[in-house]
């Protein structure tokens, strides 16, 4: 038996070997060509990708920054519709004394200012007054007044032994925001 010898061929498989040259050729280049179209096609792909991710991140943070400004400009026209105007808070004094009988304590003068502030859109209201009873008493008028008007704040408090009755003496300094100013009325000549 002769060797066998993979050069040696028949005059058929050198015919069909001549013909499927070309198309394996054909078949090499396009494979490269498909593994050359893989990596134009996938990596430019894949930044755009990346980058579309970070866009929708940015996009998700500005949504929630706008939902919080949003938020936060309710709270504020709310707060502003409760500040009142200076007329409102001229009645403002009266119901503040009214409370403070309500709850058995004294408070025999009270004064009040207005400053305008430097931005000009609002006011400061400020009262001052002297509040006298016992402990308790002031302490619950105190929180009544905190919860009641929640756009009054106490700027100054103290405290000492009252010198003519028994409890003690409170010096309050309330003050609030002002949505209108007050006119002072120009002095005329008479």
């Amino acid at each position: 038996m002769p060797p066998f010898s993979i050069f040696q061929q028949s005059k058929t498989t050198l015919l069909i070997s001549r013909h499927l040259m070309p198309l394996l050729v054909i078949g090499v280049l396009a494979g490269i060509s498909a593994i050359g179209m893989f990596g134009l096609m996938f990596y430019p792909a894949q930044d755009r990708l990346a980058q579309a991710a970070i866009d929708f991140q940015s996009a998700q943070l500005l949504q929630k920054q706008i939902q919080v400004a949003q938020q936060t400009q309710g709270i504020i026209a709310t707060t502003w519709k409760a500040l009142p105007n200076y007329r409102e808070f001229m009645d403002l004094s009266l119901d503040i004394a009214d409370l403070a009988k309500r709850n058995h304590v004294m408070i025999p003068g009270m004064g009040y200012d207005f400053k305008p502030l430097s931005h000009k859109l609002v006011a400061k209201g400020t009262f001052a007054f002297e509040a006298q009873g016992d402990y308790e008493a002031i302490r619950k008028f105190i929180y009544e007044l905190e919860k009641r008007w929640p756009y009054l704040f106490i700027e100054k408090l103290s405290v000492e032994s009252s010198k003519k009755k028994e409890g003690v003496l409170f010096r309050l300094t309330v003050s609030t925001f002002l949505t209108e100013f007050p006119q002072h009325l120009k002095k005329t000549k008479a």
